[in-house]
């Protein structure tokens, strides 16, 4: 469409947008978008502005438009949207100016993009963002402020990054229930890297690098109802790592390097559902670990005297165990006192 008819149809619709020369101005997915020098967001209209008076959740698609840059008020004549969906594009940085004007957005995904830098005070304008994606970028570590003004923020999605944890990094977000860093760089956890977290429901540390955790590393999560330490490089279970998480029902611990299972080292877990132990290296294990749990799946299970043992809560002793498959249960054999 050429850009003098694009002038007459805002003009038309009332939409009251400034040009540059250098923009290039596009419909796409019902929306106006001119990109200025080809890759920087400059205005962003909707095709039909008395349409989306009726829309309760108008959602903006700009996927895949090769943007680099957002100009400052870029999104002023969308305020009013609701989800912003800018993933597979060429994004390097988040400026403080990106997204001030979208005051209404609750969903906002920046996945796909190649994301090193999110400034201080990136978000500060989005207080009714409920969900961020920032899946598959660069990042390896955020500024402190960088979730300033993110006071309604419930999921956050951070996998496949670059990023190394530190203490106090999630501070300020009081909201967030679901925190998402599979497939990062995480070698350690820092004791306060989840401080200020009272409300975590989910968190996922899966495909990690962790070779060990320290006691206290998740003291505060009291209300934690999942928790996925799979595939990383756990060699053991520190006494009392869990002792604060009474609300746990599901505990991923596969494909680590796990030998020996303490009676402590699932204390505080008697409500747990189901525990994930496949693609370990068990060798001893003492029964008295699931002592108090009544319910419990543990997968892929332990076979004792040739059968699968039902109720762990009911088994006592130590017992020597070895596993042929990731699916197949261990094979123990109690160790005579």
């Amino acid at each position: 469409m050429c850009f003098l008819l694009l002038i007459y149809l805002f003009l038309s619709g009332n939409v009251a947008i400034v040009f540059t020369e250098d923009a290039d101005c596009q419909v796409y997915n019902h929306l106006y978008i001119c990109l200025e020098n080809g890759d920087v967001l400059h205005d962003v209209a909707f095709e039909d502005v008395d349409a989306v008076q009726t829309i309760e959740d108008i959602e903006l698609h700009l996927e895949n438009l090769g943007i680099v840059d957002v100009a400052r008020n870029a999104f002023i004549e969308v305020s009013n949207s609701s989800a912003l969906y800018v993933r597979d594009n060429r994004l390097s940085s988040i400026g403080r100016h990106y997204f001030g004007a979208l005051d209404e957005l609750t969903y906002l995904d920046l996945r796909n993009n190649t994301i090193i830098n999110v400034e201080e005070g990136a978000f500060a304008g989005l207080s009714s963002l409920e969900t961020l994606l920032l899946d598959h970028n660069n990042i390896s570590t955020f500024r402190p402020g960088a979730w300033k003004g993110l006071s309604e923020l419930h999921e956050l999605y951070i996998t496949n990054n670059r990023l190394a944890l530190r203490r106090n990094m999630f501070k300020g977000l009081r909201q967030l229930e679901t925190l998402v860093l599979d497939s990062n760089d995480i070698s350690e956890i820092p004791i306060g890297a989840f401080n200020g977290l009272s409300h975590i429901d989910l968190l996922y540390l899966s495909r990690n690098k962790i070779s060990s955790l320290h006691p206290d590393v998740f003291r505060g999560l009291n209300e934690i109802n999942e928790l996925d330490l799979g595939r990383n490089r756990l060699r053991a279970i520190p006494a009392g790592i869990f002792r604060h998480m009474k609300s746990l029902s599901s505990l991923w611990l596969n494909g680590n390097q796990l030998t020996v299972l303490k009676p402590d080292s699932f204390q505080g877990l008697d409500n747990l559902l189901f525990l994930f132990l496949n693609n370990n290296d068990l060798r001893y294990v003492d029964m008295g670990a699931f002592a108090r749990m009544k319910n419990l799946t543990v997968d892929p299970g332990f076979k004792i005297r040739d059968s699968l043992a039902d109720d762990l809560g009911t088994i006592y002793g130590q017992y020597q165990c070895s596993s042929v498959a990731y699916q197949i249960p261990y094979n123990c054999t109690e160790i005579d006192s």
